[in-house]
């Protein structure tokens, strides 16, 4: 070849390496004007949260449950013998409960390695203001990719970023807060939509697994609306090939299903502890039915601006005190804005099978947010015969695998927003073209209206303390509990207290979680001294004849709770005085107060471990039968005994069975030591038993089990608990033998 030929083609290949170059130079700039722009934007519209991130979070309540949460998975992983990552023995303290271990888990990835750097508090901040910012950014990729038009996908990022839906639930429920990988998820499905290719199912399902790294519950959303993609798909091959639409559908079904195998294989280490608890017999995920209606939205909220709008919220705030439920899940403002545009967009790209799809997606989630069965203005019955009506969420509720387990049903909407979105890009795209000359007035006209109508400036803020006392013992080396008054009692004294283990690090009795097993109060309920100091009531006689002055602190020695923690601001003085009387008369302990804090603290004085007495599992509540105390057994209940040595004893007590003679086994650990036939009659039951040193079980077993009053017409009673055998005046006997 000619060397003159040869040299124009190098020159002409350096020339279009340097325009390509200069191309991916320019999406790069405008990339990165894009994001400083949304980062512009998410400070300005989260006002004041920039200006308070090393002092404070966004929201309060949930929200420092949800830094709690954040704090323990890097815990449980590099402590397994502290607590484990599937079953948290740092709350419920000393029995702890059930982990879902991944709630969130991108946010508890990145936030173990800020946290190397930064407070953990500053960290959730940081991962806050991302979701905003990267919503947008994820949304504007989305719509540029579906409208080639950059001035519509903008404002599409502010549609879905800053939603009044995302700026509610940002206030407590980080999870939900999450919303940053859905328009990225959308934008590599819509392109195996359009383009197929395994590139584009492959990243399809490694976005949809940040969904579910972010959110559980978008995953489940997530999920069924790639049942809606694929479903549509389906029906425009059918709807349209006439002749070799066998190879389409075979193509469709490779696609999805290499997308389902991503997502499959990332998804299971996620999710699998949660499906054990779903499919297991003691399923405390799932809720009652009830909750689902309670957790939707009502069809007037997707009209009303949120109560975080500065101008309207006063007023629209009386509205939503009528909605059931809490007004967090009940916001799904849509915007008339919004509205608008999404139906010019209809009307102008109606043959659009992208602005189809979008439509019925939009109009699905919101018609499933709104849960199995219509409410409006807080009313789920209507005219004089209280018809209700049922909605497509009662169908799903029954047809999708776990989604019982979703009492948050308003949450729906999210889906739904990124629809209204996108239709919102396709809307102003469209009205751009008509006004040529005026695209920059026309754009800030919209953008303005849409902020204002989502506008929730100043978010509230609280602020994030680290009172004293726990940063003291947060120097302690040794491991033990504390037990935090009112928390059990008082919600937000228990989302604040269960933060400040995230100081401490110590185990804490009882509290809060967003969901718990049904025995996981047994604890706090059976024990006392801890039940009448969680439960803040004065001294209740139990079953158990002991005299708990004698062997209180003997009780808090031996489950290793160090400290008693008044929260003086959670707690009016009347409650004060009565656990500080309780206190004072049954305990050995010292008193310190931290005013600062208001805080008053009672370090449980160490002795000599006494013999006593506690209920462990299976016992319905105390009440009071011929004006003793009683308490009625299932078909199965414990007692713990603790010896201080080695001996014999004999354990008697009142019993009488439930409507019929039952047959009652006394079991000294794994040894069966008596089987008495129990009558309709109080009758007194005697049983030789052999103590160890330490902790002793005693299990009574009914085998017959047991029936409840209900059941029994002739009684006429409503009673629906589990009854076998009532117990009363539960005694202990010591006969001393020489130790081993």
């Amino acid at each position: 070849m000619d060397y003159g030929i040869m040299q124009k083609i190098r020159i002409k290949a350096r020339e279009s390496q340097k325009f390509t170059w200069k191309l991916k130079k320019n999406s790069l700039k405008e990339h990165a004007g894009v994001l400083i722009l949304y980062t512009l934007l998410t400070f300005i519209l989260t006002y004041p949260v920039i200006f308070k991130i090393r002092t404070s979070i966004p929201g309060g309540g949930d929200a420092f449950h949800w830094l709690r949460i954040l704090w323990y998975a890097p815990v449980a992983i590099f402590n397994p013998g502290l607590t484990k990552l599937t079953h948290d023995y740092l709350m419920f303290y000393p029995y702890g409960i059930p982990a879902s271990p991944f709630q969130s888990a991108f946010n508890q990835v990145l936030t173990y390695l800020l946290s190397s750097v930064m407070a953990l508090h500053q960290a959730y901040n940081i991962l806050w203001l991302f979701s905003f910012i990267f919503g947008a950014y994820g949304t504007y990729l989305l719509v540029i990719y579906l409208t080639n038009d950059k001035i519509a996908s903008f404002i599409a990022g502010i549609v879905f970023a800053f939603s009044p839906y995302h700026f509610v639930h940002s206030l407590g429920h980080f999870g939900a807060t999450s919303i940053e990988w859905i328009p990225f998820c959308a934008l590599y499905l819509m392109k195996m939509f359009r383009e197929g290719g395994i590139r584009n199912s492959f990243i399809a399902g490694i976005f949809f697994i940040l969904v579910a790294m972010s959110d559980l519950q978008y995953m489940v959303f997530m999920g069924i609306f790639v049942l809606l993609l694929f479903l549509d798909e389906i029906y425009i091959v059918l709807r349209k090939e006439k002749q070799d639409y066998k190879e389409k559908l075979k193509s469709i079904f490779y696609k999805y299903s290499l997308f389902g195998v991503i997502s499959f294989i990332g998804l299971i280490p996620l999710t699998m502890e949660n499906i054990l608890t779903a499919i297991s017999n003691d399923n405390f995920l799932k809720l009652d039915p009830f909750d689902a209606v309670m957790g939707s939205a009502d069809l007037l909220s997707f009209f009303l601006p949120s109560v975080l709008h500065p101008v309207f919220g006063d007023v629209t705030k009386d509205i939503y005190s009528n909605f059931l439920g809490n007004t967090s899940e009940n916001t799904t403002f849509i915007g008339y804005t919004v509205i608008l545009l999404s139906l010019f967009a209809n009307r102008r790209l109606k043959e659009n099978k992208y602005v189809k799809f979008w439509s019925i997606a939009a109009l699905f989630f919101s018609i499933i947010s709104l849960g199995p069965l219509l409410h409006v203005n807080g009313n789920i019955s209507f005219t004089v015969f209280h018809t209700t009506i049922p909605l497509p969420h009662l169908v799903l509720y029954y047809l999708i695998p776990f989604l019982d387990n979703c009492r948050t049903t308003g949450r729906f909407f999210v889906i739904a927003s990124l629809s209204f979105a996108v239709l919102t890009g396709y809307g102003v795209s469209e009205l751009l073209k008509s006004n040529k000359n005026n695209k920059k007035m026309i754009a800030i006209v919209i953008s303005s209206l849409i902020i204002f109508e989502y506008l929730a400036i100043p978010i509230p803020i609280s602020t994030v303390n680290e009172p004293s006392f726990y940063k003291e013992i947060s120097q302690d080396k040794d491991n033990y509990a504390l037990l935090e008054i009112p928390a059990t009692l008082h919600y937000e004294a228990g989302v604040s207290t269960i933060y400040y283990q995230t100081i401490h690090g110590k185990p804490v009795v009882g509290n809060w979680a967003a969901r718990f097993p049904s025995n996981a109060r047994d604890f706090e309920l059976n024990t006392p001294v801890i039940r009448e100091l969680t439960y803040l009531q004065p001294f209740t006689v139990d079953i158990l004849n002991q005299d708990i002055s004698q062997v209180g602190t003997s009780i808090l020695n031996y489950y290793n709770i160090s400290y008693i923690v008044l929260h003086k601001n959670y707690m009016n003085d009347k409650e004060v005085n009565l656990a500080e009387t309780f206190i004072q008369k049954t305990l050995n302990t010292e008193r310190k107060t931290y005013e600062k804090d208001s805080l008053i603290v009672y370090h449980v004085k160490k002795e000599p471990v006494k013999p006593f007495m506690i209920l462990k599992d299976g016992w319905n509540p105390l009440e009071k039968l011929n004006e003793k105390p009683t308490r009625w057994v299932s078909n199965n209940a414990t007692i713990i005994i603790y010896s201080d040595n080695t001996r014999n004893a004999t354990l008697n007590f009142q019993a009488f069975s439930f409507y019929r003679p039952r047959t009652l086994e006394i079991y000294n650990g794994k040894t069966l030591k008596n089987r008495q036939i129990i009558t309709t009659d109080f009758s007194r039951v005697y049983t030789p038993i052999s103590l160890e040193k330490g902790e002793n079980l005693i299990i009574l077993h009914v085998p017959e089990g047991f029936e409840r009053p209900c059941d029994f017409p002739e009684l006429k009673n409503s009673d629906n608990r589990e009854l076998s055998v009532a117990i009363q005046e539960v005694q202990l006997t010591y006969t001393p033998v020489e130790s081993k």
